[in-house]
């Protein structure tokens, strides 16, 4: 009995960790570009499910399953929602303090 508690404890401690996926709207302020590739978009309004105290939400290549391409696309999509004034819909990992997106929509 105990050998099989020890191996349900072992192997509960050892799934990975999950990441909370949130949905969150709002104006972009800022799109803010890093010289290794990634960049930050700021929002008008901070999620509560982002600890950052920043309001920085990040986009990096390899984190929350984001290629260079869709780097790429968001950079472009984030700069153009910038220009026009509409909103955004990000789609982040709230589990990181870095708060990682991993796609975002622009809104009418």
């Amino acid at each position: 009995m105990r050998k099989l508690i020890a191996i349900l404890i072992t192997a509960l401690i050892s799934l990975p960790a999950t990441a909370e996926e949130v949905v969150f709207t709002s104006q972009v302020t800022r799109v803010y570009p890093f010289g290794n590739g990634t960049f930050v978009i700021t929002l008008q309004e901070s999620s509560p499910s982002c600890t950052r105290t920043d309001n920085y939400y990040h986009v990096k290549v390899g984190e929350n399953g984001v290629t260079q391409e869709g780097l790429q696309l968001m950079f472009s999509a984030a700069l153009a929602a910038l220009a026009s004034g509409k909103n955004v819909s990000i789609f982040f990992d709230s589990s990181s303090s870095n708060c990682y997106i991993n796609r975002l929509s622009i809104n009418r």
